[in-house]
């Protein structure tokens, strides 16, 4: 496991560079509000199409070692070209080649994880744990590098740490103990034909919709309310405080009180930062609800690639992440952040943050029954794999 955390703590140095600067370095460009919601909207498109596509090739290639440094070098020559080409259309081009390469590591580095957990899969916790305290300490530092030297300083930690901690994840232990998928085309169809998984994912697409037309335009948002380059930065970091000790706590959660009902907690948790987005407009308040944000994170994040690993058909472990990630950030990020650029104009940032909060309601409702009613089944790893 010591592996695996060191990747993540490598590659979250990356997320943590480039997630909450992203839209700031577009500003930066002179690209308006409208146009940085589309191109965001377009890069998910991207990452939706590929993120399930690289979780059906690891299904089908479960033991091998390019598949991750692959992804990893076209994240990072999607990265450099943004800085190159200013804001003239090869901007789209880099911004999707960088959001194919990333939907490649998540899935997979998740799914190695979730297998050297055995079969008490909320193990994965300790692990996430860790890249989500190297983005706490990394984002506010970017922040005070971006203050000093422009937003396009974000890529001089991104580029590296993605790069290497691509090739860090390549030590974690191949995945042995799994049923080698007999069809890449296929592998998303019986994901998406399982009962409760289909209908889990659709719920979470919805309240994923309401959290990243709100987190896409936070920065923006803080900004717009005079909150300095170094505050975004200590915003996004904040919200990992309660994040990191709900992520090590969660094993022991789970055992208490079940996958379940720790899903909607964090669910629950979320819709209530996102009614304060849309309640205060001073900064310092916005921080200190940052805070809350981090347990509803931690908790629906770890419960849902636990609850998914859990009820994945045999031999579509990596496809499954891989539509949870398609799911959960990237169709959700194109709703949120394309549809919500254009609202956004039209009503404001905190206009749409109201809208949100309705839309992370109905998310919850129907999370809830589709994880109250999934039966128990058993993880892929408890059964008996059949050699590839």
């Amino acid at each position: 496991m010591r592996r695996s955390a060191f990747a993540y703590v490598i590659i979250f140095i990356g997320i943590a560079a480039s997630t909450p600067y992203l839209t700031l370095y577009y500003q930066s460009l002179g690209i308006s509000l409208g146009f940085i919601g589309a191109l965001t909207a377009f890069t998910s498109a991207t990452a939706l199409v590929t993120a399930p596509i690289w979780g059906a090739i690891h299904d089908r290639f479960p033991r091998s070692l390019i598949l991750l440094p692959l992804a990893g070098m076209l994240a990072v020559s999607g990265a450099f070209g943004l800085t190159r080409v200013g804001a003239s259309p090869l901007l789209a081009v880099f911004a999707a080649m960088m959001a194919m390469g990333m939907s490649g590591i998540g899935p997979a580095m998740d799914v190695r994880v979730l297998e050297l957990a055995g079969s008490d899969r909320t193990r994965y916790g300790f692990v996430r744990a860790f890249g989500s305290a190297s983005f706490m300490i990394c984002a506010p530092l970017v922040g005070f590098l971006n203050e000093a030297r422009g937003y396009g300083a974000l890529f001089l930690v991104m580029i590296p740490a993605v790069l290497i901690g691509s090739m860090v994840a390549t030590t974690i232990p191949g995945r042995s103990n799994v049923l080698r998928a007999p069809s890449i085309l296929r592998a998303p169809g019986r994901v998406l034909t399982s009962r409760p998984i289909g209908l889990f994912l659709f719920g979470s697409l919805i309240c994923w919709t309401a959290v990243y037309s709100q987190s896409g335009f936070f920065s923006l948002y803080l900004k717009s309310l005079g909150a300095p380059a170094d505050q975004v930065g200590w915003a996004w970091s904040i919200a990992a405080l309660l994040e990191i000790p709900t992520m090590l706590a969660f094993p022991m959660l789970a055992r208490r009180f079940g996958i379940e009902r720790l899903i909607l907690l964090g669910a629950g948790i979320i819709v209530a930062r996102e009614i304060a987005n849309a309640t205060f407009t001073i900064p310092a308040i916005l921080l200190a609800c940052s805070v809350v944000q981090g347990a509803g994170y931690g908790l629906l994040l770890i419960g849902s690639i636990t609850f998914v690993s859990h009820h994945a058909p045999r031999g579509t472990s990596a496809t499954a992440q891989g539509l949870l990630s398609g799911a959960a950030v990237n169709m959700a990020a194109i709703i949120g952040s394309g549809l919500g650029g254009q609202l956004a104009g039209l009503i404001s940032i905190r206009g749409l943050y109201t809208v949100a909060v309705a839309l992370g309601i109905l998310g919850v409702a129907i999370m809830a029954f589709a994880v109250l009613r999934a039966p128990r089944d058993e993880a892929e790893s408890d059964i008996p794999a059949i050699p590839a």
